[in-house]
């Protein structure tokens, strides 16, 4: 109230105020230019420093780093320290003591090389942003960080700075439908084929319909932060950002990247043409539905452009590579075609649309890891690459050779990026039955070989063996849930039997049930009605699934290790939902029990296929080589004949009064003929006109299925195990369902 009678005394203070502001940031800019002079003297060797005296001005620096752009002159000074270091001892990352990259943590005698460091990443922060170029663009021209020769790459600048290139991008991102992902709502990154050479001012052009509105260009693709790193092995922030506030917008960076316009959520300006001046070409091969690059001019003319980076991109796809790795590359048309069926699955399995506001997946390769493990990202950047080390052109590597010789990490962090939801536990395994259904419907691989690739890339992990890996354990045995507690036994984190059940839904009633499910969830979105992403309430959710399957899941996802919560209310609403039991279901657990490792010779033989070879000790007794170390000394007829009489309960439980009906005999005049050839036949028969990958059922002429093989692909089934006699085959997919008789001969 006293300020408020008192208007001079306001104006008195504030000025006041500003003064003390003004003056501490002169005298710190004063102190940013006695550092930089210091630096500089003891470079050249006419000063020379103690490492506490470099310590001071590297802390000075860091103290006072965002006034590194508050000036031309202050800019001008930083620009003659670095290039007095880099012409003394040599670029960072280039120079013998720092080329394999160097401690962030302070250790002796490389006090110099990261007061240095501090200032070229400063520089990167607080220079070249959008003010000081409308201020002074030249001062940039010219002037560029050795070490981008190691990263991103060396580049020459354009011949004729006023050449311009008019590209072609899509300036829309939609509202995605159904429940969100990772994402979907930042800016999509849109490539130009351009890319900005350290040391030049790009001019970039736009429509006034997208001037203020939320875009941005932005040069270089390495956008994550990697201050968190304890080796330095590049600069922790390389791209620089710049707000498209005019149809005009100059932008800089001394390391160089390629050029992107990032489009905002919502945006609605269909394609854009976008002008770009004094930009060197980089390869670009565009797979997008409005500009598709063709195979001649891949080999002709992009492969041989000059920029050091190489981006792909079609509307479900993008990557970023070296240069050094593709200019021999062929055939990008397959990759990326290969890649969008790949992406496909995973859209058709979680029943959304297959193209989405912003690519599905978007990979990148770095210097090294974005974080210490594997994360989801936009873009996905896990895997390391040397920059100095000699390339052919044409890498092996799975980026390049498709995504069905991908890590499986890929499309486990893919899972987690999609949101979807799951049962409490299963974050870190329910995200591995994306690559099954990748491998399995897209790419012909049998469901258990996909299956067992999709954790650790093991081949002897399947549906039968992690059945048996599950039966073998306590929990099992005293009719436990599986344990999912997140602490060293989780019988569920990175494990096939963590996402068993999945597999055997697949398996048993084709990825259709899966897809209706997941699908379900978007339309219950769309419906305002949500449901925890890690924590799907279980009754509710086995319901669900029951419902998009047709048949009770209950005992499957019981068996599985999560049981229903209150089963009686369970087993009522899936009554009233007209749900039976599935007599697939009960083949299986009955093919389960018979399966259990009855002794210690059993258990001994499923343990050394699980780890073929010795299993020794010295890992933990709680999972993996080292539980099974721990109980093979262990495990006798004792826990064979437990785990039997807790696999009996589960079937008594759900099916009291044995094996449920057998299906109606199939009506094959309601469905399509397919040609079975020989016919009669006696060992093998084919099958014409059957869509890959498809099932196959024969059953006998009571409709009881004799004979079931799923995810087929090719036409050929062997019958050796059939009776003689005549049997209704019935071969269906996604798509279709064909039928047809056939007359099996004696053997």
């Amino acid at each position: 109230m006293i300020l408020s009678k008192s208007p001079k005394i306001i104006v008195a203070v504030l000025i006041s105020v500003s003064s003390l502001v003004s003056g501490n940031a002169f005298s710190a800019v004063k102190d940013l230019s006695t550092a930089f002079q210091k630096l500089k003297d003891h470079i050249s060797g006419s000063v020379i420093l103690n490492s506490t005296e470099i310590t001071a001005q590297s802390t000075i620096i860091k103290n006072n780093v965002a006034l590194l752009g508050s000036s031309d002159s202050i800019i001008l000074k930083a620009f003659d320290v670095v290039r007095s270091y880099e012409k003394h001892e040599g670029a960072i990352f280039i120079n013998s003591s720092t080329k394999s990259g160097f401690t962030r943590a302070t250790i002796s005698g490389f006090e110099l090389v990261q007061a240095i460091y501090a200032l070229q990443q400063g520089l990167i922060d607080y220079a070249y942003t959008s003010s000081t170029l409308k201020r002074n663009p030249n001062i940039f021209k010219g002037f560029k960080f050795e070490s981008s020769a190691y990263f991103p790459g060396a580049v020459a600048a354009p011949a004729d700075s006023t050449v311009t290139k008019t590209v072609k991008i899509n300036g829309s991102v939609h509202k995605d439908w159904g429940n969100p992902v990772m994402y979907s709502t930042d800016p999509a990154r849109r490539p130009t084929g351009c890319y900005l050479a350290p040391g030049t001012v790009v001019v970039i052009k736009v429509p006034s319909a997208i001037a203020n509105k939320g875009y941005n260009v932005r040069v270089g693709a390495h956008s994550w932060d990697l201050k968190a790193k304890t080796t330095i092995k590049r600069f922790d922030r390389v791209s620089i950002v710049s707000p498209i506030t005019d149809t005009i917008t100059r932008v800089s960076n001394p390391l160089g990247g390629g050029i992107y316009i990032e489009v905002p959520h919502l945006a609605n300006n269909g394609l854009v043409d976008v002008e770009i001046r004094n930009a060197v070409e980089s390869p670009f091969f565009s797979a997008r539905s409005f500009d598709k690059t063709t195979l001649e001019n891949w080999r002709n003319v992009e492969r041989k452009k000059t920029g050091p980076w190489a981006d792909f991109e079609s509307d479900k796809f993008m990557m970023q590579v070296p240069t050094s790795w593709i200019y021999n590359f062929d055939n990008p048309v397959t990759l990326m075609n290969d890649w969008d069926k790949s992406l496909d699955a995973v859209s058709e399995l979680f029943g959304t649309p297959l193209v989405r506001n912003k690519t599905v997946l978007y990979l990148q390769i770095d210097v090294l890891m974005r974080g210490t493990a594997n994360f989801p990202g936009y873009p996905q950047s896990n895997y390391p690459y040397t920059p100095t080390a000699t390339e052919t052109g044409n890498k092996n590597h799975f980026m390049l050779k498709g995504p069905q010789t991908s890590d499986w990490t890929v499309f486990h962090e893919l899972g987690h990026a999609q949101l979807f939801t799951k049962f409490t536990g299963e974050s870190e395994a329910a995200v591995n039955i994306l690559f099954v259904a990748m491998q399995n419907m897209k790419f012909g691989m049998e469901l258990n070989k996909a299956f067992s690739l999709s954790v650790g890339d093991k081949t002897q992990i399947t549906l039968a063996q992690t059945a048996i890996m599950w039966m073998v354990t306590e929990n099992f045995r005293k009719g436990n849930d599986m344990d999912h507690s997140n602490a060293e036994g989780d019988e569920m984190k990175y494990q096939q039997r963590g996402y068993g059940k999945y597999g055997e839904i697949a398996n048993l009633f084709g990825w259709d049930a899966l897809t209706k499910f997941w699908k379900s969830v978007h339309e219950d979105y769309e419906k305002g009605i949500t449901y925890p992403t890690n924590s799907d309430p279980t009754d509710n959710r086995i319901l669900r699934m029951s419902k998009a399957a047709g048949v009770d899941l209950t005992p499957l996802i019981h068996f599985w290790g999560i049981k229903p919560e209150n089963g009686a209310n369970l087993k009522s609403a899936i009554a009233a939902a007209g749900l039976k039991p599935s007599v697939e279901i009960y083949d299986r657990l009955i093919y389960y029990k018979s399966i259990i490792p009855r002794n210690s010779e059993q258990f001994n033989t499923h343990a050394h296929v699980i780890f073929p070879g010795t299993i020794g000790a010295g890992q933990s007794p709680y999972y993996g080589q080292g539980w099974y170390y721990v109980w093979l000394p262990v495990y006798d007829t004792a826990q064979g004949d437990s785990a039997v009489i807790s696999m009996q309960k589960i079937i008594d439980r759900y099916f009291p009064n044995g094996r449920p009906a057998p299906n109606a005999i199939i009506n094959v005049n309601s469905t399509k003929k397919i040609e079975i050839y020989p016919n009669p036949a006696t060992d093998f028969i084919s099958l014409d006109e059957a869509e890959k990958p498809y099932n196959v059922e024969i059953a006998d002429l009571t409709g009881k299925v004799i004979l079931k093989q799923t995810n087929c692909s090719d036409n050929k089934i062997n019958i050796n195990i059939l009776n003689k006699g005549l049997y209704i085959v019935k071969v269906f997919n996604n798509k279709t369902i064909k039928s047809g008789m056939l007359l099996k001969n004696k053997n």
